[in-house]
């Protein structure tokens, strides 16, 4: 809260006025909903079956327990197993870094669900959701130890963070230990807190002893009511309030009343968008005009009340069903006690009363037909009165696997679709839930971890692609001048061997990078794009604007609807062509028109927008041709062109004629004169020629063997 409003509120100052503001804040919410919690509470003492708790007629005797029958058929329809992170690059753009990141958070997230055993979690909050009508979940991270780390050139002790230690989870929280602020929609709420009941020890150990020896310790738990010793705060607890305010985004633990304490008052660590470390709680979207839920045995409970009633008056019906009656005092005898009271099969004489009188007379029995007819018509209205609750709450027959054998698979589906259409909305909202808080949990591994921290985690597989390039370079270089010196430039065989040798070593490069390269195509990034990555990830807008959060239960039914629209769409504009292209070809419709039906066949299709422009494209026209005249003149114009260029062809066929005469002229008399000088030289030097020629062959054998090892070295390289 900031502190104009502070100064507003009250007149104290320093911790004195925190604690007198929020004390106001938490009273007036507590204000605010304490009929809801009243109703709640009532409601869980019903569904777990508590004797003394009463309906509105006042009685307390055994019920006929619906509220926890259809509890128990919701639970597992609404929420019956934690689904999987579906993180995904938002509208499937082809965009690597984006890929990378929706995988990164993927894995991240089902990591830290199957780390801190997120299931059970979600099952309480949707327990609380269906009983009291409000589910809360939090986010808790937990930045770590730390430790004393010394330095070791100065000396000097400092603290390091373990990150080791790190620790982001998810926290069920009962429902009667949060408060939020009087809002009609969660945009609007300004503050949220959590109620913490700590003892002496666990307050000494999170705040220290100074504030722990402040706090007025008056509450006793229910469950430590028999330890409890007035003159022993060891079982004595103090209700402390976690308050997370939005406007001044700090959170505040203190403890309300007179001698209230502010523990501790600290900015937001966390970082998150929307601030607050919960999702909208369950059940907040039930009542269209507030944020405080309407439980859904609300709607039914008249019903309930007035089952719970007939069902007890049929029990009561039933204990009047017996064989009794009475006889007349004057008629008592061995024989009357004898009739009424004898075991199967048995027969005793007569001996007190006179024969030929009619025993009949002396005897009456209780009528029990009257007792059956009421019993049956309190057990017709009973049916009507949970069929009635069945319509209320949608749990329709089906649901509860009763069929009749009359009754056809149409009748049959229908009373299932009717069950679903009444339950998806509670299926809806506690996916859209679960969702909601993945969402909060990749937000805050985005804010609290580093980039390397969750590469680490999900196992993603660093490239440095140009480091192995420069080094694979650098290796092959210098084999490559090594085998060069052994070479022979100049010599045709030597050119020869050194184009091979430069093959061969790019040969071995391509070879080399073709698994990092290959690395890269899957969960591998290079440390540039590493860079990237975490500066997209870090990024709120450009994070959201790249991946979309999700579960496979939250984005199943979209992603099969887009499915079957695109293939309605391509069937659809398949048959257009079909029928309409050979209309085309023969000229029976224009270009233009089939066009214009095309558009209009693709305009109701969504999923066909990204086509509809490359389908609609014009085709570049066709330059216009000339007109007859102009045609004429440009034929007449390139035949007097072809007529000067085919005189100037001949002038210059001549000249390269009369040059090549000249030319052969000279290459005789050189020819001649080559032949003479060759004829003198020949005899002194053909010996000499000859052992030089023995010697050449020699060292060019031992220079190939050394070339080809070092081919062969340069090919194992690669």
């Amino acid at each position: 809260m900031i502190k104009e409003q502070l100064e507003e509120l009250t007149s104290s100052t320093g911790d004195q006025a925190i604690v007198e503001v929020w004390t106001k804040e938490i009273e007036n919410a507590d204000l605010k909903e304490k009929s809801f919690r009243d109703e709640a509470n009532k409601y869980f003492a019903i569904y777990k079956d508590e004797k003394e708790i009463t309906d509105s007629s006042g009685s307390n005797s055994s019920r006929y327990n619906v509220f926890w029958a259809n509890v128990q058929t919701l639970r597992p329809l609404v929420f019956s197993k934690l689904p999987n992170p579906n993180v995904t690059r938002r509208f499937l753009a082809i965009d690597d870094n984006s890929r990378i990141l929706s995988e990164m958070m993927e894995r991240s997230l089902s990591f830290c669900l199957e780390d801190i055993n997120a299931e059970p979690i979600f099952n309480a909050a949707r327990d609380d959701f269906l009983i009291g009508g409000r589910g809360v979940v939090r986010v808790i991270y937990d930045p770590g130890e730390v430790l004393e780390i010394e330095d070791e050139e100065t000396g000097e002790i400092g603290e390091e963070v373990d990150y080791d230690s790190k620790k982001i989870r998810l926290e069920y929280v009962n429902w009667e230990d949060i408060r939020i602020s009087p809002e009609s929609t969660w945009e609007k709420v300004r503050w949220i807190t959590f109620r913490h009941k700590l003892n002496k020890t666990q307050l000494t150990k999170q705040f220290g002893k100074a504030k722990a020896n402040k706090v007025n310790f008056n509450l006793s738990l229910e469950q430590d009511s028999k330890n409890s010793n007035d003159d022993n705060d060891l079982f004595k607890y103090a209700e402390v309030w976690e308050v997370w305010d939005k406007q001044s985004e700090r959170v505040i633990f203190v403890t309300t009343g007179g001698g209230g304490v502010v523990l501790s008052d600290e900015e937001d660590t966390y970082n998150l968008k929307n601030f607050f470390p919960i999702a909208c709680p369950l059940g907040s979207y039930s009542n269209p005009n507030s944020l405080i839920p309407i439980p859904l045995y609300r709607f039914y409970r008249g019903q309930a009340e007035e089952l719970n009633r007939i069902d007890s008056r049929i029990k009561s019906l039933v204990e009047q069903c017996k064989y009794t009656g009475i006889y007349a005092a004057n008629s008592e005898s061995p024989d009357i006690r004898n009739l009424l009271n004898g075991l199967d099969g048995q027969f005793t004489p007569m001996t007190g009363v006179m024969p030929g009188s009619d025993i009949k007379n002396s005897i009456f029995v209780k009528d029990l037909n009257s007792i059956i007819t009421t019993i049956a018509q309190l057990n017709d209205q009973k049916s009507r009165i949970i069929q009635n609750i069945r319509d209320i709450t949608g749990i329709s027959d089906i649901v509860r696997g009763t069929t009749f054998a009359s009754e056809t698979a149409t009748a049959q589906r229908l009373k299932g679709d009717f069950a679903i259409s009444r339950i998806q909305p509670l299926q809806r909202e506690n996916e859209n839930f679960v969702r909601d808080n993945l969402r909060l949990l990749s937000e805050v591994l985005v804010e609290n971890y580093s980039i390397t921290e969750l590469a680490k985690m999900t196992g993603l597989q660093i490239v440095d692609v140009n480091t192995i390039a420069e080094v694979t370079r650098k290796k092959l270089k210098a084999l490559m001048d090594e085998a060069m010196a052994q070479i022979d430039l100049n010599s045709p065989e030597g050119q020869q061997q050194a184009q091979q040798l430069k093959e061969q070593a790019e040969i071995g490069f391509k070879k080399t990078m073709e698994k990092p390269l290959n690395d890269l195509k899957g969960y591998a990034v290079t440390p540039e794009q590493l860079q990237e990555i975490e500066a997209l990830m870090k990024d709120d807008k450009l994070r959201t604007f790249a991946i979309d959060v999700e579960t496979d239960s939250t984005v199943k039914v979209d992603q099969n609807q887009q499915k079957q629209d695109r293939l309605e769409y391509i069937q659809a504009i398949s048959g257009f062509f079909g029928q309409v292209s050979p209309i085309l070809q023969i000229g029976g419709i224009s270009k233009a028109t089939f066009k214009e039906m095309l558009g209009f066949m693709s305009a109701p299709f969504k999923v066909g927008r990204n086509l509809e422009e490359s389908l609609l494209a014009e085709e570049e026209e066709e330059p216009k041709g000339p007109s007859i005249e102009e045609q004429l003149a440009q034929a007449e114009n390139q035949r007097k062109d072809q007529e000067l260029q085919l005189k100037a062809q001949s002038s210059q066929v001549e000249a390269d004629q009369n040059q090549q005469k000249i030319d052969i002229e000279k290459a005789k008399v050189k020819l001649s004169q080559i032949q003479f000088e060759d004829k003198i030289d020949f005899e002194d030097v053909n010996k000499a020629a000859d052992r030089q020629a023995r010697s050449d062959d020699q060292m060019v054998k031992l220079r190939t063997e050394r070339v080809n090892d070092l081919i062969r070295n340069s090919n194992l390289l690669g």
